[in-house]
Order: C-alpha cells, then sequence, then structure tokens
C-alpha cells in the first residue's frame, strides 16, 4: 500500500529530525513511501499563499507570504496582513481546516506545491499524519497545527483512510486552551481511521475530551533505534564529530574519552534567552562540581543561546548540524543529561543516560518521565534558579551514584518502549481499511490535464 506521508521534518536541524528517519524506517517496512510534506513546508516562509481575486502581483508573493504567515508574532505584522488581505491575499491555511482545503484546490493552478500536495494525496492508499510535538491548542493557534489539521480534512475528503501518529496532543500552558482548535481536532480525529498518541497524559486527554476517537499509546518511533544506539560510543577525541563548516571556537573543547554530562537547551529556555543565559551559567559552573567535564548540546537552532553560555563557562558545546546518530551516541554515553528536549532526552534513554528533566511547552517532557518509568521524578523550571539548580545537582549527585545499575534499568525500560514503537506498522495495517466518514464534499474534480485518481489494489 502506497502512503502519502506528512510531516517529513528529518530535513531539519532540530535532533528531532531522527524521530522522522525512524518513523520513515518503520513504515517503509510494510508500505510504499509514495509522497511526502516536508515539515518545513508548513512552518517556514516558503509556504504557499492563495489568492482570492488575483487582486495581488506575483512579485507580491514573498513579502505576502512572509507577512501572512507571521501574522500572530506582532501587531505591526498583524496589520500588514489585514491589509494584504483587504487586497485578495490569503494564506492558504486557515482555522477552519474545510476553508483551508478549498483554498489548496483552488489555488493549485498556481502554486505547483499545493498541486503536489493534492496529487500525492490523491494517488495514495492511506495517509500518516506525524503529529509530533505540533497539536497544541494554543491562542492564536500554531500555524503547525492548522496546517496538520487541513491534510487531515484533504485526506478524508478524498476518502482515505487517514492515521495521525508519533502525537503529543495538549492544551497550551501559557495561552490556556482554544476551545475552537479543540473542537475542530476532535471533529476531524473522530473520522480518522486510527489514531497513536506518543505518550500516556496524550492519551489520556485525548481519551477525556475526544471520546469518539479510535486511539492508543505507541511509544514514539525514535525508540525504535534502541539496538542502533544501545551501545554506541562517540569517538574520544570530539574535533572528529565537527560539521562543516567548522568553528575554530570548537575546536579542542570536547573529549569523550573519560566520563562527561551533557545540558541541553528547551523550547521554553530558548524563547527568553535574557533568563536562560544567566541560568544555565549557574547550571554548568554547580554540575562541574561533581567531577565530570560539562558539554553543551545545540539541539535545534533556537539553542544558540548556549554558544554565550559556553563562552561564559568555557564548556565544549555539540553543534547542532552534527549527524544524528553521532549526536546520539553521545548523549547515549553520557553520564547524565539535562534538557528541557524531548527527542533528545530519548536518544539519551537508549543507552541508559539518566535525564534530568527540564520543563517545556506542554506536558512532554513530565510525559516522558512517566513514559520512562521515572518514579516521582516530574521536571524542573525551565530556567532554573539557584535553589532549583542546587536540587538538580542534588538529584545528579543521586543518579551518578546509583552507577551502572540505574542505566542498566533504564536501558530495559527504553528497549521495552522499542517493542511497542516497532508495533505501529501493524496497528495501521489493522485499520487501513477502515477510511474515516466522508467529509460530506465530493472528491474535488482533477485539474485540467491532469491524470484523474488511481485505484490501486491493496
Amino acid at each position: 500500500m502506497r502512503i502519502f506521508f506528512v510531516g517529513d521534518n528529518q530535513a531539519g536541524a532540530n535532533w528531532g529530525r531522527g524521530a522522522s528517519l525512524a518513523l520513515l524506517r518503520l513504515l517503509s517496512s510494510r508500505f510504499e513511501i509514495s509522497g511526502r510534506v516536508a515539515g518545513d513546508f508548513f512552518v517556514l516562509d516558503q509556504a504557499p499563499v492563495g489568492y482570492v481575486g488575483g487582486a495581488l502581483p506575483a512579485a507580491c508573493d514573498p513579502l505576502a507570504r512572509w507577512v501572512l504567515i507571521h501574522r500572530y508574532r506582532h501587531r505591526v505584522v498583524s496589520w500588514g496582513a489585514r491589509l494584504l488581505q483587504l487586497l485578495g491575499a490569503r494564506d492558504f491555511v486557515s482555522e477552519d481546516p474545510v476553508r483551508s482545503v478549498d483554498r489548496l484546490v483552488a489555488n493549485r493552478s498556481r502554486h505547483p506545491a499545493l498541486a503536489r500536495i493534492y496529487e500525492q494525496a490523491r494517488d495514495a492508499d492511506l495517509m500518516v499524519i506525524d503529529g509530533d510535538g505540533d497539536i497544541i491548542f494554543s491562542t492564536p493557534p500554531r500555524r503547525e497545527t492548522l496546517f496538520l489539521l487541513a491534510a487531515m480534512e484533504l485526506g478524508l475528503r478524498l476518502g482515505k483512510p487517514v492515521f495521525l501518529v508519533n502525537s503529543m496532543i495538549s492544551d497550551c500552558p501559557l495561552s490556556g486552551r482554544n476551545a475552537q482548535t479543540l473542537a475542530t481536532t476532535a471533529r476531524l480525529l473522530a473520522r480518522c481511521a486510527a489514531v497513536a498518541l506518543r505518550d500516556p497524559e496524550s492519551l489520556a486527554y485525548v481519551q477525556t475530551e475526544m471520546p469518539g476517537v479510535n486511539c492508543r499509546c505507541i511509544p514514539d518511533s525514535l525508540f525504535s533505534w534502541s539496538p542502533l544506539l544501545a551501545d554506541a560510543l562517540p569517538p574520544g577525541n570530539g574535533d572528529f564529530l565537527l560539521p562543516y563548516p567548522e568553528q575554530d571556537g570548537l575546536w579542542g573543547t570536547l573529549d569523550f574519552s573519560r566520563p562527561y554530562l551533557c545540558v541541553g537547551g528547551g523550547a521554553l529556555a530558548a524563547s527568553q534567552p535574557e533568563k536562560s543565559v544567566p541560568a544555565y551559567v549557574r547550571l554548568v559552573e554547580t554540575l562541574r562540581g561533581l567531577g565530570c567535564p560539562v558539554y553543551l548540546t545545540e539541539n535545534d537552532t533556537p539553542d544558540a543561546f548556549l554558544r554565550q553560555v559556553a563562552a561564559a563557562t568555557g564548556a565544549g558545546l555539540v553543534p547542532a548540524h552534527t549527524s544524528i546518530l553521532m549526536a546520539g551516541a553521545i548523549l547515549a554515553h553520557a553520564r547524565l543529561f539535562v534538557s528541557g528536549r524531548y527527542h533528545p532526552s530519548i536518544l539519551a534513554a537508549l543507552g541508559g543516560t539518566p535525564c534530568i528533566f527540564l520543563g517545556s511547552h506542554a506536558h512532554k517532557m513530565r510525559s516522558l518521565a512517566r513514559l520512562l518509568d521515572y518514579p516521582g521524578a516530574g521536571e524542573f523550571h525551565a530556567t532554573p534558579d539557584p535553589a532549583g539548580v542546587a536540587a538538580i545537582a542534588a538529584r545528579a549527585r543521586d543518579y551518578l551514584e546509583q552507577g551502572d545499575a540505574l542505566r542498566a534499568r533504564i536501558r530495559a525500560v527504553a528497549k521495552r518502549r522499542c517493542d511497542e514503537a516497532a508495533g505501529l506498522p501493524a496497528y495501521i495495517e489493522q485499520h487501513a481499511g477502515q477510511p474515516g466518514p466522508a467529509s460530506g464534499r465530493a472528491p474535488e474534480p482533477p485539474a485540467p490535464g491532469r491524470p484523474g485518481p488511481v485505484r490501486r489494489a491493496s
């Protein structure tokens, strides 16, 4: 069977790209990946903008695209977006997924990228959407969330079995619950063939707030890399792993031949560097008192604030563009990992590295602690104060004293999650013959000069 895969994040610097690589590998064991949409397509500035009435010339595309996609970020940008909308410009993604798909179909002759999405969805046997950490019911709604909802609507309109996998679903801890986005999501997920949530809190949320959804908890696909990373070792001389272009300031700062600790960033910490830099400087200097060098891991490009921490403390830094398997080996071999990043913490756990979880957007780190069977571990503040740093250091000392016994327990839990994650293809196959109810709209006719839908035997 042919899968149209939405949410391929392997092209980004985020170390979560390993999850997309692992998921595609799992899916390819049972299915053919016939098409895909990259995650940065619906996040970054190259996403298409559709037009109503053709009032704006094509030369305005770049400016209109940037303003509309970033329309929620600043009041001035919002005013600019309203002006462009009065002139006829429309981001094809809206808060109503039905309208989003209508715009996609209406503008596919103008935007080849939109035509490609439609054709790949039309010609596939089923659609698999990687929800990752993108379905958070914030106000204003996240564009990533709205795009994923539009993808579901498109698949359902075309009569395809639609699956949401590898997903977290949560209210926003900063803005609270967006009831409209929640209601829209509940309506769409109830029509999907099946949903796989990556953590127990997301499963409980969906079962409570969306009781009509066919769902279960299947751990993140990145756990399936357990055989790759359980015993992986980075090179002793860290200069061998530095990515191009090799930067002078990073040479000679990483030594993996002796025990070391790692500290990573987090989405919440990265969003407030003025607080994060002094907090992390304090954290690095305190953890050094445990007797091991501390290395900073730039798990995503927003973690660039860690470069200021490295400059202030002299700590070595592993760049974001490091090979993902090498990055995994570094974390899996560390004595300890402190971070607010979800997928890097999984990479660490695959080798048995104890993790101390810092807060982030939504419940992801707290729920990961539960998934990894950390009894009562909870999470620390994303930018810990002096008392928080002292508590982190005390927990770190306890974990280090437990030594290999703790590492063996963590590896064993990660292996169980690996076995559970490996069941995802069978779960999809089990429900692949059960497309959700149609949207009530007839499938769109093919564009002129394009072939009609291809019906393939499964």
